[in-house]
């Protein structure tokens, strides 16, 4: 029977015999397996060793070994990964397998025995370049001089492709642009009536909005906007241009970009959330900054939270996020997310149906916030309704502190609750302060859509790219302003941007408290908040949690 058992279970017998009889010929075996053990760590040892030397005499294996971080090795292959290009560790293999490839055999192979591949593979016909309209562009003055006795020379022209948006449509938009070079009689200087770099750009603002908005703010792949470009205008680019005009579009609303996040840190309330991100090289963290109108997205390598301290430093509103103990440490007033507390405990309810001291905690906590939510429903977010309730959350928190739980579930929240204390209910001592994290969720969420395709392939360089343009495009959104009519207007600041959403611009006024805290409860700070309606006049709306977290 012992023959049957793995050697590592005998070993274990061996052993407990051996300390039981001290027989010699357990002894023997156990010093054999010891030494066997020995030699195979040696050869691992080894193995690993050499996989970094170089290689002067035979090597044991020509197949070259691929290594992989261990942490790496749990996660799932991203989306994009499962069919893209997969390494080989045979060279002929990899040889063969390039071979076999769908358009590959379509061009090169199947043409020689099927000749009607001959009609079908032409390549598509460039696309029409029919001229929809010719600027001219003269000078009729030196600019060193501003002598009138100039002399035209040599012609240039170039066109920009364009698309043309109509009220009813859009059209492809061809412009040709002519030029001239001169020469001045007076003082001999040599100049151009357009000034361009030597190579213009040759798309217009059209095309290029038309590119990022189809991939940032719908969604599409780039590989599909430039094919529905192709089939819908006839306009054959090269694969790399719809890319330069997301880093054109950056650079276009960097100074919107940063004006944005003044905006927010100068309001009232400040939704705060992260979620991963998976870059080419390495792992880091997409963060989002929000208010009621308005998004920020930035990028950092690790989830420390030390920059919050510096970026929120003179912010003297209400940081509403979720639990993550790293927002504990700001100063200024909180209010935790009562969404994710009360997710977690329907959870733990479904695992453990017959703990009753868990079951009473969710009954009671459960039977306040819906009294509270009703009044949020009825009044809105206004203290002068809520402040009833503050009692009764005071009354709440002092009994669960009081309370001698056995259950180690039960105790955890009652722990949790009891930490996070009055910041459960910071909500209702001001005006406009929702009670969810719905904001910064719903603009994580925009994010995590766009990561299920991108995830991995990101540089940080493109992943700015996206996260300045997702700024502006959430921002949009959230005043219900069209993205694509907003990119067209070419508009880069944030009164242009909340002047096309029929807004006034922004002025504060005072965060003003109805009543006095209950004890436990944090003082209300005399800070400043915009004359927009923050929610005021709205019911509360169902918190939104990405699917993709």
């Amino acid at each position: 029977m012992m023959n049957s058992l793995p050697v590592c279970f005998c070993s274990t017998l061996w052993r407990k015999n051996w300390e039981s009889t001290k027989a010699t010929d357990t002894k023997a075996q156990l010093l054999k397996y010891n030494q066997d053990d020995c030699r195979t760590l040696k050869h691992i040892v080894e193995f690993i060793r050499n996989l970094n030397l170089p290689q002067s005499g035979p090597s044991v294996s020509q197949i070259p070994l691929k290594t992989a971080e261990t942490e790496d090795l749990t996660k799932d292959r991203p989306h994009w990964d499962l069919f893209g290009r997969r390494e080989y560790a045979s060279g002929d293999f990899k040889k063969v397998a390039q071979c076999a490839y769908f358009d590959y055999q379509r061009d090169k192979v199947y043409v020689r025995t099927h000749p009607y591949f001959k009609v079908v593979n032409k390549k598509r016909r460039k696309a029409s370049t029919g001229v929809n309209k010719v600027e001219s562009i003269e000078s009729y003055r030196c600019p060193q001089c501003q002598s009138k006795k100039i002399v035209k020379g040599k012609q240039m022209s170039h066109d920009v492709i364009d698309l043309k948006f109509f009220k009813n449509g859009v059209k492809r938009w061809i412009t040709r642009v002519l030029s001239w070079r001169y020469c001045c009689s007076k003082c001999g200087n040599s100049f151009r009536s357009e000034e361009r770099p030597p190579h213009p750009t040759k798309y217009g603002h059209g095309l290029m909005s038309w590119f990022v908005y189809s991939n940032v703010a719908r969604g599409m792949t780039m590989h599909r906007v430039e094919k529905s470009v192709t089939d819908i205008f006839g306009l054959a680019l090269p694969p790399a241009e719809p890319y330069r005009s997301k880093k054109y579009l950056m650079n276009l609303y960097q100074p919107l970009y940063s004006e944005i996040l003044q905006s927010i840190l100068t309001s009232p309330i400040l939704h705060i959330d992260e979620t991963t991100v998976r870059l080419r090289k390495q792992r880091g963290y997409v963060w989002v900054l929000t208010s009621m109108d308005k998004a920020y997205y930035f990028y950092k390598p690790t989830r420390e939270a030390f920059f919050l301290h510096e970026l929120l430093g003179d912010f003297r509103g209400v940081v509403i996020s979720d639990f993550f103990t790293a927002y504990d440490s700001l100063d200024c007033e909180q209010q935790k997310c009562l969404v994710h507390l009360i997710r977690e405990i329907d959870d733990d309810l479904f695992r453990h149906p017959l703990d009753v001291e868990l079951k009473g905690l969710a009954q009671d906590f459960g039977g306040l916030l819906r009294i509270i939510i009703e009044t949020v429903d009825r009044r809105g977010l206004k203290s002068r309704y809520l402040h009833k309730h503050k009692r009764s959350a005071e009354r709440f928190l002092r009994s669960l502190a009081k309370a001698e739980l056995v259950s180690p579930v039960a105790k955890k929240y009652q722990k949790r609750i009891q930490k996070s204390g009055a910041k459960l209910f910071t909500f209702l001592d001001h005006d406009g302060v929702p009670w969810n994290n719905n904001n910064a969720e719903h603009a994580i969420k925009r994010f995590a859509k766009y990561r299920r395709d991108a995830d991995g392939r990101f540089t940080e360089q493109s992943l700015q790219e996206y996260l300045v343009l997702a700024t502006v495009f959430e921002t949009c959104e959230l005043n219900n302003i069209n993205v694509l009519k907003f990119m067209l207007s070419k508009e880069t600041t944030l009164e242009g941007l909340l002047k096309m959403a029929g807004r006034r611009p922004e002025r504060h006024r005072a965060l003003s408290p109805s009543h006095e805290p209950c004890l436990g409860f944090a003082s209300p700070s005399t800070n400043t908040i915009s004359d927009e309606p923050l929610g005021t006049q709205q019911a509360a709306r169902p918190a939104v949690l990405p699917e993709e977290r």
